[in-house]
């Protein structure tokens, strides 16, 4: 009778851990990332008769280079969240004989490029402070008792006078004269 009923769970466990389902709450999955993570700032900067290397520096290298087609470049990007559903997105760069870019193609929407106009832009000024001198534990010793450098003062001292009196910036009306 125990052998029966240890056969019988055993065969039942068996058979339980074959119905598990792959999505049980509570289990932490990671998100997995694949490809070439081709963005919108990327597709703006292409221009037609764009070199290779220049696709190259602007995109990175691509993620297959077929050697049947050398004239077609893909950048294939996959992302699996843990808990949900794989979305891939694909591009593909067509060049010309002579190696520059022809045309674009893919499921991700190009948009028009957004240049900024020359009025919009504006100028500022940025004021770096100096770096503090680091000490350590002994000089920061000196320093307290009164027997250490007295470039550290010098540098604390001209940092404060600049944070007490920063650098103007350029009114608008002055950087487009």
């Amino acid at each position: 009778m125990k052998t029966f009923l240890i056969y019988t769970f055993s065969a039942l466990a068996l058979f339980l851990t074959g119905c598990n389902k792959d999505k049980i709450p509570g289990v932490y999955r990671i998100d997995i990332q694949q490809g070439n993570d081709v963005t919108q700032q990327m597709l703006n900067k292409l221009r037609p008769d764009m070199s290779k290397n220049q696709v190259a520096y602007v995109m990175g290298t691509p993620l297959i280079i077929d050697a049947f087609h050398p004239d077609r470049w893909d950048y294939i990007y996959s992302f699996h969240p843990g808990n949900g559903k794989r979305e891939q997105r694909r591009i593909t760069l067509f060049f010309t004989e002579d190696d520059k870019l022809s045309h674009i193609e893919g499921d991700t929407r190009i948009v028009a490029r957004e240049d900024l106009p020359q009025s919009e832009r504006k100028d500022s000024n940025v004021v770096v402070p100096l770096n503090e001198k680091k000490t350590g534990l002994l000089q920061g010793l000196m320093n307290t008792i009164g027997l250490g450098d007295d470039d550290d003062q010098e540098i604390k001292q001209s940092n404060k006078t600049e944070d007490e009196n920063p650098a103007p910036l350029l009114a608008e009306e002055d950087t487009n004269k």
